[in-house]
């Protein structure tokens, strides 16, 4: 980061102390000073001051040493001091302003592990250090990261989470064209969900972007091409792969790197370089021929598993058709089962409707009752749903809940998935606080992560957190979210200690009223939105808990974390 003297509102400050309190002030000092860059200190970095209660500088160059400590976003007088030449970088340490977060705010370790993972694979011979304390062993944690091929390596990693790889290698592209870096690594497996994560100059494009359309475009080209070629199919026209068939059960990463990159929003999730699809396009057109003149069998390997999913499909669209068919209301198929589970809302606004998923008929009552009918939904389960870590669509699809929870979405799944049908935008699971209940709130995320995952993306899932307990205290009734809860409420009153709580193992045990306090009340209510801040992470973890053959790393999970549950209800 520079430091050198910048004139601002006629006066000459450091640029390091412009970037950090003046938004879109940095990086694009002079031409040339980032070859390619995600952010250019614009805004993020000072967010980061802002929102911190202190913040410390430190800047190596040329044989400098920059120091510069701000709080609340206020910068101290600066020190520079003469330094080793050899040493160059940038150090940032920061403490978020506890006025602003919440008390209980941290930093997740898995995720930050995760970030940095993808840096080392994005970034490959950069080695990457973490030194850092996790409060749940207690423990300082150190690990390094480093990716010696880089994107095929992620690759390789992506398979860990999901299917077994359909051939051994990987195949890697890289090129340079037009001033525009490219680099994809795809390798295809024996499942059918695509995962596939893009980076422009580092940055993780969620939304895709020209990148994914372009090597979407080459993907199915190339494969047409070869299937035609080698008599796989006959006419392009009439069996030719479609693009979703070719992209099932394809590990993908695309990185592109590229001066003055156009990101939608801040958050930059999707990359608009017009010119970047066509270059994208044509070098994996020309990666993945050459791909397929060098590996022979495994490419005739890879277009027949395509041909046997391209006949599958036609059989689930009939399957998932069968599942949406019955009784027409309104124009719209309706599943007669639907009228004993469902009960459905007033509003037709999905933006303002909420669904609530609860187990059990207790539950479901007393939930249908105490919801507020205009814009609230109640679907209620019966029994546990399908574990779908490894079923196929026929055999999701005939089992009655998951049916059901597909009906109820509207958006259909796999091949026909089309968010725009969402028909709540809330899709809130509110499961028992017991072994049974945290059971089928596994298998409801597993559910949402593999058959649409989209809404996960998009923040459309949230789990309910009603009250573990309720006190009477005083002539009035208190509400405590967890038992953290309850020992506050304990300290914070002397003479509270022989009063009677009452525990709440599941929603079947509140009444309507109880219910409409304290999960369906928007300003009362607590909801934690589910998320997918590592997309791999989740499939590993999924891959490892929920498959019928990893007992053994079941084991090992609740023994490494039994000590973390405080009560458990069996």
């Amino acid at each position: 980061m520079p430091f050198d003297p910048m004139l601002y509102k006629g006066e000459y400050l450091p640029a390091a102390t412009i970037i950090l309190t003046v938004p879109h002030s940095g990086g694009k000092f002079e031409e040339g000073v980032y070859k390619t860059a995600g952010g250019l200190h614009g805004v993020g970095s000072t967010l980061i001051n802002a929102l911190s209660e202190k913040v410390e500088l430190t800047i190596w160059k040329d044989g400098q040493e920059f120091r510069q400590v701000f709080r609340h976003g206020t910068a101290l007088p600066h020190e520079v001091l003469l330094c080793d030449p050899e040493r160059h970088g940038t150090q940032l340490r920061w403490l978020y302003d506890r006025s602003i977060f919440d008390a209980d705010a941290f930093y997740s370790l898995e995720a930050i592990e995760s970030r940095l993972k993808a840096s080392a694979y994005l970034n490959r011979g950069v080695t990457f250090h973490l030194d850092a304390y996790d409060d749940d062993t207690e423990q300082q944690v150190k690990r390094v990261f480093y990716s010696r091929e880089g994107l095929p390596d992620y690759a390789r990693e992506l398979a860990t989470g999901t299917n077994a790889p359909l051939f051994k290698q990987v195949i890697g592209i890289a090129k340079e064209k037009d001033g525009v870096q490219v680099e994809v690594a795809l390798q295809a497996t024996t499942g059918y969900k695509i995962t596939m994560y893009s980076y422009a100059n580092a940055v993780r494009t969620r939304d895709g972007g020209v990148h994914e359309t372009g090597f979407k475009a080459a993907l199915t080209k190339v494969v047409n091409d070869y299937a035609l070629k080698w008599g796989v199919i006959k006419s392009r026209e009439k069996e030719g792969f479609k693009p979703e068939v070719i992209q099932q059960g394809l590990n993908v990463v695309i990185s592109v790197k590229l001066v003055n990159p156009q990101f939608q929003g801040q958050t930059k999730d999707r990359l608009n370089n017009a010119p970047v699809e066509g270059i994208v396009r044509s070098i994996v057109d020309e990666g993945l021929k050459e791909w397929f003149e060098r590996n022979t069998s495994s490419g005739k390997d890879w277009l027949k598993k395509i041909l046997q999913m391209q006949k599958a499909r036609n059989e689930a669209q009939l399957v998932e058709e069968l599942a949406r068919a019955g009784n027409k209301k309104n124009g719209e198929l309706i599943d007669t089962s639907l009228s004993k589970k469902f009960l459905r809302c007033n509003s037709s606004d999905p933006v303002r409707s909420e669904l609530f998923i609860v187990e059990g008929d207790s539950a479901g009552g007393s939930a249908g009752q105490g919801r507020f009918s205009d814009f609230q939904a109640v679907l209620k389960l019966k029994g546990k749903p399908l574990n779908v870590a490894k079923a196929d669509l026929k055999r999701i699809v005939e089992n009655e809940e998951i049916r059901t929870i597909i009906n109820v979405l509207g958006t259909g799944t796999r091949d026909s998935f089309d968010i725009s049908r969402l028909k709540f935008h809330r899709v809130i699971i509110a499961t028992d606080a017991d072994v049974d209940g945290l059971h089928i709130q596994c298998l409801l995320l597993t559910l949402f992560y593999q058959e649409f995952s989209d809404l996960i993306e998009r923040g459309h899932v949230f789990i309910a957190c009603p009250p573990l307990y309720s006190v009477k205290y005083k002539g009035k009734v208190t509400w405590l979210l967890d038992d953290e809860a309850r020992i506050q409420f304990l300290n914070a009153r002397p003479d509270a200690q022989d009063v009677e709580f009452k525990r709440f193992k599941g929603l079947g045990e509140m009444n309507a009223k109880e219910l409409r306090e304290t999960m369906f009340d928007p300003p009362r209510r607590t909801l934690k939105r589910v998320t997918m801040e590592d997309g791999v992470l989740a499939a590993k973890l999924v891959g490892e808990l929920m498959e019928d053959e990893n007992a053994e790393a079941r084991r090992t999970f609740l023994a490494e974390h039994a000590r973390k549950i405080k009560e458990l209800d069996v």
